[in-house]
């Protein structure tokens, strides 16, 4: 039975942020290697309750109210999901540890089902602390100890914390976050993807992910604020929207700095983007394996990101980007200075980005680990 339900929060076609982009790629992955793959996933107002994509069989059990009743009545509707597709899947792959999570494992317990629980980021925002401030969060770790047959750690800092809460190694497995490299090569010249944003004769840099408070954006600003003297053809471009938006609006008004700066809301391809861009920003607090990063990788772009979660995996230690503390204005502005003049190193960093990528995070190398790893499960 190589059936695998994959259970995660939100699910395309709606935005989705990083756990949930990766929760897709492997499904389509696993669905063109010939695995059976059905995907449940909380319902939206305007989606069916039962459609296909992209191959996929999408579930969206119905919930009602709001706050906790909502994401009771969806673990009960996943419950519920499960029991009527009991005998067309042996393995359950819940992504992040949520709620659906928690029915995946409970699931999986009374079914005689493997589950699989994948954790996305570490630190303050990430799934083990911030489960660990309330007690239905606690319970879920305590779950976890207990019934998942593997949870999976994307990167040494998340290992570490699964370690914390007494998970015994030999039921942890370090795999990465994927990409189809191939998908985000360029595929025009950066001059001529400059010029279709007005940006010829700038050096840009571009953010691609949620405005909020785990990016650390304001520091991102400061440093242009302090780089654009030295550096004044220095243009940031930030994809993406999140509750901070207005904040960082008006901080770039006080700074001055608001004709250096474009927001460009989500965008449901950011290649384009990419394309047009020298440098790729990342300056958040915590992070797990960035989709983003990969991205800007995989589009061979000259990447600064900060020490913490997976950035010095994905970087090779510094091997291949710049790696600096969060927060640290100082460091962030002396770095976009020196690449923002130096063609060379950025295009010496690109190359050597992209080749890294290619040869570990790519989804043929990514997905073949998952594919060994399901196949045991089911042995």
């Amino acid at each position: 039975m190589n059936g695998v339900v994959m259970l995660v929060n939100e699910f395309p076609p709606i935005p989705t942020g990083g756990a949930e982009r990766q929760a897709e790629r492997l499904a389509v992955y696993l669905k063109s290697r010939g695995w059976s793959v059905c995907v449940i996933t909380r319902r939206h107002k305007g989606l069916p309750a039962h459609q296909e994509y992209q191959g996929l069989d999408i579930i969206r059990p119905l919930t009602v109210g709001f706050g906790k009743l909502k994401t009771i009545t969806f673990v009960l509707g996943i419950l519920l999901s499960l029991w009527k597709l009991r005998s067309k899947y042996g393995i359950l792959h819940a992504h992040l540890v949520f709620g659906s999570a928690f029915a995946a494992m409970i699931a999986a317990r009374f079914l005689g089902k493997r589950v699989i629980v994948k954790l996305g980021n570490s630190g303050e925002f990430g799934d083990i602390q911030t489960s660990l401030r309330t007690l239905r969060g606690r319970l879920r770790l305590a779950i976890l100890r207990e019934w998942a047959d593997v949870i999976i750690a994307l990167d040494d800092s998340i290992y570490n914390e699964i370690l914390s809460i007494g998970i015994d190694p030999r039921r942890i497995r370090r795999i990465p976050n994927g990409i189809d490299v191939v998908n985000f090569s360029p595929v025009q010249t950066r001059l001529g993807a400059k010029g279709k944003f007005g940006l010829i004769d700038k050096v840009v840099m571009i953010f691609v992910g949620r405005l909020s408070p785990q990016k650390s954006l304001p520091t991102l600003l400061q440093a242009l604020e302090r780089s654009l003297p030295i550096c004044p053809n220095l243009h940031l471009l930030l994809v993406g929207d999140g509750p901070d938006r207005n904040a960082l609006e008006d901080q770039a008004k006080d700074l001055e700095v608001r004709d250096h700066v474009t927001f460009l809301g989500n965008q449901t391809d950011v290649r384009p983007y990419l394309n047009a861009a020298d440098i790729f920003v990342l300056p958040s607090k915590s992070e797990g394996i960035s989709n983003a990063l990969l991205e800007a990788m995989s589009a061979g772009l000259a990447c600064v990101a900060t020490t913490v979660g997976g950035n010095f995996e994905v970087l090779d230690h510094g091997s291949c980007g710049v790696l600096l503390p969060p927060g640290d204005v100082s460091a962030w502005t002396n770095s976009l200075i020196e690449l923002g003049n130096d063609p060379e190193k950025r295009r010496a960093l690109g190359k050597a980005a992209r080749k890294h990528v290619y040869s570990n995070f790519d989804f043929s190398v990514v997905g073949s680990l998952y594919e060994n790893l399901y196949t045991e499960l089911l042995a």
